[in-house]
């Protein structure tokens, strides 16, 4: 997880992007897009596999398909091969935070604590990559900074495949065998559930993609302080996550997500009417503890439904958040090529009501 928080500082990244391959917001958006589209398929097949075939057997293999594809944007020699490889990028990172999710999905009653400790673990690790990736961009690139997580990627890698080789061996699919139909069918009773995630992790990426260049427009601010504005995001992110996690104990899924909506809408539209940079960064931390809590508390609640198919269950709930998360930063980054960045947060208002509706109508 720590590999897939460090390659995924998109806010800091488009710019550079933007300036290597001289792209507008659109094309922007797109690498964002391109990228989220490659992990929403590999966790489509993923949540076919993974009851099978085991996540601890798959992960090795997805953590390498995402290195190969952060060394090989480094090299890409125009922005069609950089979509290309980007598709993979997205595809490799998701796949191994999908599996890592479905680990924690696995451990039975108190899978809401554990898969809050390791999406806060997430969380404090996205904090810290925007401001390295902040000092290491300016004086070096963002090529430099992609060949140094690649480099930490591949450590991770063999850490965790020598690590496991024990457990790998030893597992045993579930007694439940999987199946397409069985799967299907899973999706189809979780669907409003994952509709209603996607819309919470799309407001993220929205964020994630844009925070750097909204609060550079919107308040001139300089390179070293917009890098905050992440940051911002994430610090909020993990304190929304740590709450949830002892939240979780007490109360149920449905109305801690739905309270998240209503906290996300009321952050964005402090951000909106925010005069001082101070409180719009103040507003983005409580965009993030609004979104903080979809990961874990949606997989909670879709595992729950769907005891039987853990995995199936899990990853779909993963693929509706990477499908949130290109399709949300692409609207946006059409609005605001033709309204300005002020327009952000009503993007964001728009995809809280659909997130409430959809947790409205997801039965418990």
């Amino acid at each position: 997880m720590l590999v897939v928080s460090w390659s995924r500082v998109f806010a800091l990244i488009l710019p550079g992007l933007i300036e290597t391959y001289g792209l507008t917001l659109e094309q922007a958006g797109r690498c964002v897009s391109a990228l989220e589209a490659g992990g929403f398929l590999a966790m489509l097949l993923l949540s076919f596999a993974i009851d099978r075939w085991g996540a601890l057997r798959l992960l090795p293999g997805c953590l390498l398909v995402g290195i190969g594809a952060l060394f090989l944007s480094t090299l890409a020699p125009s922005y069609e091969i950089l979509l290309l490889f980007f598709f993979f990028l997205g595809a490799g990172t998701a796949a191994t935070a999908s599996a890592v999710n479905a680990l924690m999905a696995d451990t039975g009653p108190k899978r809401g604590f554990y898969l809050g400790i390791v999406h806060s673990a997430f969380g404090l690790f996205s904090i810290a990559a925007p401001l390295a990736a902040g000092a290491l961009i300016v004086y070096s690139g963002w090529q430099a900074y992609y060949l140094l997580v690649g480099l930490l990627g591949l450590i991770v890698t063999l850490l965790f495949f020598f690590s496991t080789r024990t457990d790998r061996q030893s597992w045993h699919p579930p007694a439940v065998a999987s199946s397409s139909g069985a799967a299907l069918a899973t999706l189809w009773r979780i669907a409003p559930l994952c509709m209603g995630v996607s819309t919470l992790v799309g407001i993220q990426g929205v964020f994630n993609s844009w925070s750097y260049l909204y609060s550079v427009d919107r308040f001139a601010l300089s390179h070293a302080t917009a890098t905050l504005a992440p940051s911002c995001i994430w610090l909020g992110i993990l304190l929304g996550r740590a709450g949830h996690t002892g939240l979780s104990r007490r109360f149920a899924p449905r109305p801690l997500l739905l309270a998240s909506c209503l906290l996300t809408g009321a952050a964005a539209l402090g951000a909106y009417l925010a005069p001082v940079f101070g409180l719009a960064f103040a507003a983005f931390v409580g965009i993030g503890m609004g979104v903080g809590g979809a990961y874990q508390l949606g997989t909670a609640w879709a595992t729950d439904r769907a005891p039987e198919h853990i995995g199936a269950a899990s990853t779909f709930i993963m693929a509706a958040a990477a499908l949130g998360s290109a399709i949300w930063p692409w609207l946006a980054g059409l609005v605001v090529g033709s309204n300005g960045f002020t327009a952000l947060p009503w993007v964001v208002l728009i995809a809280v009501g659909v997130g409430l509706a959809a947790f409205a109508l997801s039965r418990t």
